[in-house]
């Protein structure tokens, strides 16, 4: 038997119905967003970690390699070193006297644009015949890989996450570059021995 086409209504949804949709997709949306902002922060992050690590370790390779003195500094313009590391770095030949500054027969090798916003990046390091580990502008690598922070030092990397989320990244006396690796404790310690917070690095 044929059925008449007009004998079905088209069922919609109801107004109450889309208001129930509408508020389950806030509460999904509001549990996922602080989830995906911290993906994104530890994704820049990670990046940027291992831009400077690659950073530092060209520079100690080339200096070996070239049999020359390669510097990695605070980037002031593209061809001018600064003191704030959040502004990125430059590495480059630093064979002249006035080491960690860029001179006019000085050529730069490599070039990293600023840290997001809310990034910041500080180092703390031991220089040879200074004995106070200090925030320090550049760091010059021989041609045998050793660098001048003779007593070694640390990069730490810090977002508004905190120290839990810190990352660091140590050069030894000998020049060697590793990333700090968390202890069984979960904290992260520098090239001191001293766990990484990111109380003042703000």
């Amino acid at each position: 038997m044929r059925q008449d086409p007009d004998s079905h209504s088209i069922r919609g949804f109801t107004l109450m119905e889309l208001l129930i949709a509408l508020a389950v997709a806030g509460i999904l949306l509001g549990i996922a967003a602080p989830s995906f902002k911290e993906t994104i922060q530890q994704s820049q992050q990670d990046s940027r970690v291992m831009e400077l690590t690659g950073a530092l370790n060209f520079a100690r390779s080339e200096a070996i390699k070239q049999s020359s003195r390669i510097s990695v500094c605070a980037r002031n313009s593209d061809m001018s070193c600064g003191i704030n590391w959040n502004k990125g770095w430059i590495v480059f030949v630093d064979n002249a006297d006035n080491a960690g500054v860029i001179d006019a027969t000085e050529t730069v090798l490599k070039l990293a644009s600023s840290l997001p916003a809310g990034f910041t990046l500080q180092n703390s390091a031991v220089t040879q015949g200074v004995a106070d580990a200090t925030q320090r502008s550049y760091v010059r690598f021989g041609p045998r890989g050793l660098s001048n922070w003779r007593g070694s030092g640390t990069f730490t990397f810090c977002d508004d996450r905190g120290s839990r989320a810190a990352r660091a990244v140590n050069v030894s006396m000998s020049g060697d570059i590793r990333q700090a690796r968390k202890a069984g404790d979960g904290s992260l310690y520098d090239s001191f021995g001293q766990a990484i917070s990111c109380s003042d690095n703000g």
